[in-house]
């Protein structure tokens, strides 16, 4: 593969063609009555499917032939699915999420520890990954890695090579991989708001809680651009490594050879 082949993921959504579509319009909030934002709503195993916006909003487009439940999801929140006899009669939805019930594990972390690079340790640049479009939400991207100690989770980096967006916001998530399935092990978001005053920067971004990632597993850091303001793309380093691309309203994911070049930091655990 020639080192400057451009790996792109074009995220815009599939125009669906169909008579009586249904427009579902509405509002995500939490049991105390807050916006939530960006929250994943769609139809699992198919291709229908949108973010919500910084208030909660949203707005799909279901294709005629559909009456499957819409699913709401959100690294904070309890999954809840919609019947389609409450979404069909065309009236704007308002939709509370429940908290889960996090326990948070006692995490002690040598005084002389010093932090390990847990993924990324080494990379070479040899091609470009990109977002571009309206490409919200619908594809997180990330390497894979294993480590043979338990390691506290404390920087997720990145460099943004060029922004041509006015702005936008990009998502950082952590999963456990195992069994074709993905595993969130954040019970809080983690949100990075980007400029064209970022490009040549490497940012970093320092999860809210204490996640620690288990000796031997398998694990997947991505990103995603969950909000846009103007039109362009999003560009950054990438490296021939393996990764997983995967789309978070159907929950499939596509093992392919190259991806952004994340660097995750984290200090051994005792």
């Amino acid at each position: 593969m020639n080192k400057k082949t451009i790996i792109t993921i074009l995220l815009a959504l599939v125009a669906m063609a169909g008579q009586a579509q249904t427009t579902v319009k509405g509002h995500v909030i939490n049991e105390r009555g807050e916006n939530i934002e960006y929250v994943s709503i769609g139809i699992e195993e198919d291709s229908v499917g949108v973010i919500s916006d910084a208030q909660g909003n949203f707005t799909l487009t279901i294709p005629k032939g559909r009456r499957d439940d819409l699913t709401f999801t959100h690294v904070s929140y309890q999954t809840t699915a919609i019947p389609y006899a409450t979404y069909a009669n065309g009236h704007e939805l308002t939709v509370t999420l429940k908290d889960k019930v996090i326990e948070l594990a006692e995490v002690v972390v040598g005084r002389k520890n010093k932090p390990h690079t847990l993924s990324g340790k080494s990379w070479i640049r040899t091609s470009t990954a990109c977002f571009e479009g309206d490409c919200k939400g619908d594809i997180e991207w990330g390497p894979i890695f294993k480590n043979r100690k338990d390691y506290l989770l404390t920087d997720i980096m990145v460099t943004i090579d060029k922004c041509e967006y006015e702005e936008c916001t990009l998502s950082f998530n952590c999963y456990e991989v195992w069994d074709k399935k993905f595993v969130n092990v954040l019970n809080k978001p983690i949100y990075k708001r980007v400029t064209p005053a970022d490009n040549g920067k490497q940012l970093s971004v320092i999860p809210a809680e204490s996640v620690v990632l288990k000796g031997k597993k398998k694990y997947c850091v991505t990103i995603s651009v969950v909000d846009i303001k103007g039109k362009g793309r999003l560009s950054f380093p990438a490296n021939f490594k393996s990764s997983y691309a995967r789309h978070k309203v159907k929950g499939k994911m596509k093992k392919i050879p190259g991806c952004p070049m994340i660097i995750v930091k984290g200090y051994e655990v005792e």
